[in-house]
């Protein structure tokens, strides 16, 4: 299930660390629509990986050193999930607060309104991916207390993007998953971008590209539909088909 959710900014002027305003945002609307939904993604499991990713489109936009313009004052919040309960939470939360001011720093933001978009079918074992929200390849240390950022321009960054696909397919579908894997290919487009992005204010490699990948449909369905890499429910590795 796709949306996308048009908001309307009071000024021009927003946050660069945008996902954390976002993120804030699902919280806020998740808890007060269903309590108990809202415990089950962000309270029993603080960093359980949810099933959705979302991306953030905000136009003619210029960035600034701590602040993003926004011209027309309009930001556009896309959401992507394979589970058919997130899909409901989310449209029924943000058209329960449709007209809804949220305030942010020297400024505030309004739901304005919310659509379904339809999904593209995936039937063929190649898709070409375009990013939607930048891709995060992260590489945990042996006792999870240092973590790297790779770039999907080196053969590493590509190596470890891999791994976080594997760990990722792993975690949803386990051992049927894990034998499909070794048949997956991924090819990077030359035209790939490295991008660092604040988050929670720290600045993020990542990457913007288009990425030819072959595998069993339902895994590119998988991948198209929940995202790819890591910090998926923070708003990157969201996907859309070209």
């Amino acid at each position: 299930m796709r949306f996308s959710v048009e908001l309307s900014l009071e000024e021009e002027k927003f946050p660069k660390d945008k996902n954390r305003i976002f993120i804030s945002l699902l919280k806020n609307n998740f808890s007060g629509y269903n309590q108990e939904y809202f415990e089950s993604q962000y309270k029993n499991m603080p960093n359980k990986m949810k099933n959705f990713t979302f991306s953030v489109y905000m136009g003619k936009c210029k960035f600034l050193r701590d602040e993003i313009v926004v011209p027309d004052k309009k930001i556009y919040l896309n959401f992507s999930t394979n589970n058919y309960e997130d899909g409901i939470m989310f449209y029924n939360s943000f058209l329960t607060n449709m007209g809804k001011e949220y305030p942010l720093k020297n400024n505030k933001m309004k739901i304005e309104k919310i659509r379904m978009i339809k999904e593209k079918v995936i039937y063929d074992n190649k898709v070409i991916f375009k990013t939607l929200s930048p891709i995060v390849v992260r590489e945990h240390g042996g006792d999870n207390k240092k973590t790297w950022y790779h770039s999907l321009s080196n053969e590493k960054g590509q190596v470890i993007f891999k791994e976080n696909m594997r760990q990722q397919l792993g975690d949803e579908f386990g051992e049927k998953a894990m034998y499909d894997f070794e048949d997956i290919e991924i090819d990077i487009s030359k035209d790939n971008r490295d991008v660092k992005v604040k988050n929670y204010g720290i600045e993020v490699l990542s990457n913007v590209t288009k990425i030819q990948m072959k595998a069993k449909p339902y895994i590119l369905d998988y991948f198209y539909k929940v995202g790819v890499g890591s910090k998926r429910s923070s708003g990157f590795g969201m996907l859309d088909i070209v």
